[in-house]
């Protein structure tokens, strides 16, 4: 990657103007990637929806990928963010905050469903390197229910036992929950989805628990 220029222009510091290219690029990206897909996205269309040049765009980013990588980890960090938020709500009991996790997922990636196109759907298949960045994502929120179960046990409302795999199997459905309401026609409403996946879990905890 190149070195971006630190020369201030137009009373306006070199880093500054650096930062909004590459916030137009992300936003770009965003658009483009859910609206045609990643395959069909060139850096120049990139760089005409952004209105910034090649170069400006090589000073920041290496590749396409990079681009698409960095919109992924901005997307993926936003949902980890709004989730822990509703699951660390100390007024609630456990059994309250986790129908708020699932609610701030779901709501996270459809109410703008450009997000959840883009983190569901576009960076599939990209390349071995975002397929294990795809992976450590999943592990990453598999590890929140993983906890929360884990916090239940503790509690004594559930068994003592590794619910690792049951957590990655709960975030590997919702997201093919999610793809299926992308794709589908005449998809659900957005807390009706919500509660289908609060109705999964439930019954995953009530199950182990007897």
């Amino acid at each position: 990657m190149s070195k971006t220029p630190t020369r201030a222009y137009g009373g306006v510091a070199a880093e500054q103007r650096a930062e909004e290219r590459k916030a137009r690029l992300l936003a770009a990206a965003l658009e483009l990637f859910a609206r045609q897909g990643y395959g069909r996205t060139t850096i120049e269309a990139l760089c005409s929806e952004a209105k910034v040049t090649a170069r400006h765009f090589y000073q920041l980013f290496d590749s396409r990928e990079a681009i698409l990588r960095a919109l992924y980890n901005n997307i993926i960090a936003d949902l980890r963010a709004g989730v822990l938020k509703a699951m660390s709500a100390p007024e609630l009991n456990l059994s309250e905050q986790i129908p708020l996790a699932v609610s701030a997922m779901v709501h996270h990636y459809l109410e703008d469903s450009r997000h959840a196109r883009v983190g569901v759907l576009e960076v599939v298949g990209v390349s071995p390197q975002m397929e294990a960045r795809r992976r450590e994502a999943i592990h990453d929120m598999a590890g929140l229910i993983e906890a929360y179960l884990n916090n239940l046990v503790s509690k004594g409302e559930l068994p003592k036992r590794n619910y690792h795999l049951v957590s990655v199997a709960l975030v590997g459905g919702i997201n093919e929950l999610l793809a299926e309401w992308l794709m589908l026609e005449n998809p659900p409403d957005i807390p009706e989805l919500s509660e289908e996946i609060i109705n999964i879990l439930n019954a995953l905890i009530r199950g182990a628990a007897r």
